[in-house]
């Protein structure tokens, strides 16, 4: 059965799915500490097309790439991903040319090794796996729900559920960018494909404007949308 096609949950289930918040936050805190993605700001980017990048920088930022906007990404001179968030459907072909440094995999389930990973003190993985509960459960512990209800899904898109996710471990700064809430595409193609979870990301976006300000964002549209604070020094469009 598809997202949209199932009820949203209520709030007793949302309590239950985000009962695991905090070792869950503290197990990836921990991953990309191994991996040197700690403590620095997160340039998040989706793959929206025409993305506003900022110029220049802050110290040690680090790329992370929603899904494939490595392509995106390279279609603007920016570096390779230092993290990027793929699904586990997602095929070689769909990547091909990237240089995937670390991968946060989103999947149904851990695999016996992810678990045996998890129990041992190895260092950090090239790859960590997200379990779609755990998804829900970082969304619902930083933002309070899944939004269900508020469209036609029954939860925010993975660019917002990365955001989530980085507000969770702590990221000091988290600066989004190719994320729109009024444009269909991609930024790497141009082909007219309808945006899900518009209503959903647009209630979760709200949200985060009004409870954390160390998100930001380069998109005036995105801001105007929202309220998330626009990057200092961004022009507005």
């Amino acid at each position: 059965m598809s997202d949209a096609a199932r009820r949203p949950f209520d709030a007793a289930e949302e309590r239950y799915i985000a009962r695991d918040f905090a070792a869950l936050s503290a197990q990836h805190a921990a991953w990309l500490k191994s991996r040197g993605l700690a403590d620095r700001p997160w340039f998040i980017l989706g793959s929206a097309p025409d993305p506003h990048v900022p110029r220049p920088f802050p110290p040690r930022t680090a790329h992370i790439h929603v899904k494939y906007a490595g392509h995106a990404a390279r279609q603007h001179g920016l570096p390779q991903g230092d993290l990027t968030f793929l699904l586990a459907k997602t095929t070689a072909e769909q990547v091909a040319g990237l240089e995937l440094r670390s991968i946060l995999r989103l999947c149904k389930r851990h695999s016996s090794l992810a678990r045996i990973r998890r129990a041992l003190p190895l260092p950090g993985p090239r790859e960590c796996a997200l379990t779609h509960r755990e998804r829900d459960a970082l969304i619902i512990g930083t933002l309070g729900t899944l939004f269900g209800g508020s469209g036609a899904e029954i939860r925010p898109s993975n660019g917002i559920a990365l955001i989530a996710y980085a507000i969770a471990v702590g990221i000091p700064q988290i600066i989004v960018a190719g994320i729109s809430l009024d444009s269909d595409g991609y930024a790497y193609d141009r082909s007219a494909r309808t945006r899900r979870h518009l209503e959903e990301d647009r209630a979760a976006l709200a949200v985060v404007a009004a409870r954390y300000p160390q998100v930001v964002t380069t998109e005036p549209g995105l801001s105007r949308a929202t309220g998330i604070r626009l990057l200092a020094g961004t022009i507005a469009g």
